[in-house]
């Protein structure tokens, strides 16, 4: 009975020891079986990566051809601004033209009058005088052939006058048409630059695309070096040696999957095995959790980065907005105060992108039509630059501003108005003027310096209080000349 209960135990021991022999050939089955999808998966994933770099570099070419075809663009643009300023400097030559033209016919009209009224004063004269009448008579016919030949010299400049006129009128449409060009270009240049900007935004969605494709291969990457540790650290064989002894089995998906639970069941039923796996378990976690929360700090941190630059960028266009605002209504106000009327304007080459664009300046004297202010006089432009400077004053008001010869290509009547405003914003800026206008100093400045060689090859500096106490020398020294 011994010997046959001893039998039986036996048998039964053979039993369970093939039984566990077979789970765990089933056991490396399945886990080859992973080891080839992870294989599968990282191949397409490579495959997908190449296709992401084709694409950033086609994307790249692209940008590149943009970029060419806007140069193009702005080299047209360019040339399409400098026939426009050389239309403008005709007209502008046109017009000087035209003005000498009227300018001599008033002279012509001025000295014929004086002919007539010269010739009713001898014929007034020669009733009461009949001893100078043959004087008379000749200087009568002297003044009669400069008459004629002051009515030729008027029918020529009639002439000249009508053909000049005709120049100024071709030279306007010329004018008009380069205009147009410049908008049609400008217009252009403006549906390449959104062209362009799109063809960005697609470069750094494809960019992102294959950073999320890299994460994702890394991710798997370290999921196959995990799967192959585990692998040799349980059957203690090489990952090569297992693949070499791995058999195909042709059973259906759902038997493998019933079968995949009960040994999970089973596995759950003996407990914990391998204390190996649970700590390579908990190590894959705590990396996952890293890892994890170091992605979700860089979303973050990338959502925050992006509302800040959103956020400045709308403060900083409110603040040059509202700026520029300001300083276009005081730039009308100095400008009708300097000029005693006219028109004048500061408008954004492109409001949409205020503070990426250029700023223009309009101005346009009274009795003048609106232009640009390089086509101005020197003393026009420079009212206009003092216009602009005191209009930025008034927004923002300046401790100290230095002015070199602003008052040197100004009239009587313009410096006189130069220094009325220079008395109504000393109050609260000092202003050191470098001048050589005698009016300037006596009537707007409060101190005056100057150099002056009494002997030959001896400088000195004099200095004078124009109101309050005297300037002694010592403070004179190291002040700027004025």
């Amino acid at each position: 009975a011994s010997a046959a209960e001893a039998d039986g135990v036996a048998q039964q021991e053979a039993q369970r020891a093939a039984a566990a022999c077979d789970e765990r050939e089933r056991v490396c089955q399945r886990l080859q079986r992973d080891g080839a999808d992870a294989e599968a998966l990282a191949e397409r994933l490579a495959a997908r990566q190449a296709e992401l770099a084709a694409r950033a570099a086609d994307g790249g070419v692209r940008i590149q051809q943009e970029g060419d075809a806007l140069a193009g663009m702005e080299q047209r643009a360019l040339e399409s601004r400098e026939a426009l300023a050389v239309a403008e400097a005709r007209q502008d030559a046109a017009r000087e033209a035209r003005s000498a033209a009227q300018v001599t016919h008033a002279q012509a009209e001025a000295r014929r009058q004086v002919a007539n009224e010269r010739e009713e004063r001898l014929a007034f004269e020669q009733a009461g005088a009949s001893a100078r009448l043959d004087a008379l008579t000749q200087e009568l016919a002297a003044i009669d052939a400069a008459d004629d030949e002051l009515a030729r010299q008027m029918a020529a400049w009639r002439e000249d006058l009508a053909g000049r006129t005709l120049n100024l009128a071709g030279a306007e449409r010329a004018l008009e048409e380069a205009e147009m060009g410049v908008r049609a270009a400008d217009a252009a240049l403006g549906a390449a630059e959104h062209d362009l900007d799109a063809t960005r935004r697609d470069v750094t969605a494809l960019g992102e695309a294959l950073h999320a494709a890299e994460l994702r291969h890394t991710e798997l990457g370290g999921k196959r070096a995990a799967i192959r540790e585990r692998l040799e650290a349980e059957w203690r064989k090489p990952l090569e040696e297992l693949l070499a002894d791995y058999v195909a089995l042709e059973i259906d998906d759902e038997a493998l999957r019933a079968e995949a639970e009960q040994l999970r069941a089973q596995l759950e039923a003996l407990g914990p095995v391998n204390e190996l796996a649970v700590e390579e378990h908990d190590e894959t976690v705590k990396r996952l959790d890293f890892l994890t929360t170091q992605r979700t700090d860089l979303s973050d941190a990338q959502k925050a980065l992006l509302q800040a630059i959103r956020e400045i960028d709308t403060t900083a266009r409110e603040m040059f907005l509202k700026t520029f605002a300001e300083v276009r209504e005081h730039f009308r106000r100095i400008f009708m105060t300097l000029f005693g009327g006219g028109e004048c304007d500061l408008r954004l080459e492109n409001p949409d992108l205020p503070l990426d664009c250029d700023i223009e300046i309009h101005a346009s004297p009274r009795g003048k039509r609106t232009q640009r202010i390089h086509l101005l006089s020197s003393g026009e432009r420079a009212l206009v630059a003092l216009s602009l400077l005191f209009g930025i004053f008034l927004t923002k008001p300046s401790p100290f501003c230095l002015l070199d010869e602003v008052d040197a290509p100004l009239d009587d009547q313009n410096v006189g108005r130069f220094v009325k405003m220079l008395n109504e914003f000393k109050v609260n800026t000092q202003f050191i003027v470098i001048t050589h206008n005698p009016r300037t100093t006596t009537e707007a400045a409060d101190a005056v310096y100057g150099v002056t060689m009494q002997e030959p090859g001896v400088s000195s500096l004099v200095s004078v209080r124009m109101t309050g106490m005297p300037v002694d020398e010592d403070a004179a020294e190291g002040t700027p000349v004025s």
